[in-house]
Formats: C-alpha cells, sequence, structure tokens
C-alpha cells in the first residue's frame, strides 16, 4: 500500500500568513492608559511600567509593519510617540522629586 502526499506536486497551500497587529494595537491602547494613569490618584506611579510596555509594543509594531507582517505601523507609531511623551517628562520629574528638589531649596 502506498501513501499519498497531503497536497499533490502541482497544488500548493493557498492559506496566507494572518497578520500580527497585535503589539501595535497593544502600543496604543497601553499609551492611553498611561496618560489617563496620571490623572488618577495613586496612579502616578504605574505610568512608568506602563508606559515603557507601550514603548516596547510600539517598537515591535513598527518592526513587524516594516517587514511586512502587520498593516497597522501607524497605530504602532502613535502608540511609540504618546507613550514617549508622557513617560520621559514622568521619569524626569520622578528624579527631581526623588532628588528633592534642589532648586527649591534656600
Amino acid at each position: 500500500m502506498t501513501q499519498r502526499a497531503m497536497f499533490s506536486p502541482h497544488q500548493s497551500s493557498t492559506a496566507t500568513p494572518k497578520d500580527r497587529d497585535g503589539a501595535g494595537t497593544a502600543a496604543l491602547v497601553l499609551a492611553l492608559a498611561s496618560y489617563v494613569l496620571t490623572t488618577v490618584e495613586g496612579g502616578f506611579f504605574l505610568v512608568i511600567p506602563v508606559g515603557v510596555a507601550a514603548i516596547v509594543g510600539g517598537v515591535v509594531g513598527l518592526r513587524r509593519a516594516k517587514r511586512g507582517e502587520a498593516r497597522n505601523g501607524r497605530m504602532a507609531r502613535v502608540g511609540l510617540v504618546l507613550g514617549s511623551v508622557i513617560t520621559v517628562p514622568t521619569v524626569c520629574f520622578l528624579m527631581l522629586l526623588i532628588a528633592g528638589l534642589p532648586g527649591l531649596h534656600a
């Protein structure tokens, strides 16, 4: 008894790979969440980890879009920029706060 191949030599699978848009979408959602956390009492200290996650997701999403694996490169870019715009000033403010605001001491 002979075994049959799953596809004959002249036939191939026509399934297309799925788009990998998750990282870009997550970047935008996390960036918006970090923005909301800046206004919530006690959420200020969560801005940094959520913002860093948005930045990482944006970078991953942009790389996937450049390789053609994802179609939401613009969404990933917006998440990356918004996450950076929120996270960098927050880190600078916390550094000044931890240092004791040396310029305000008389």
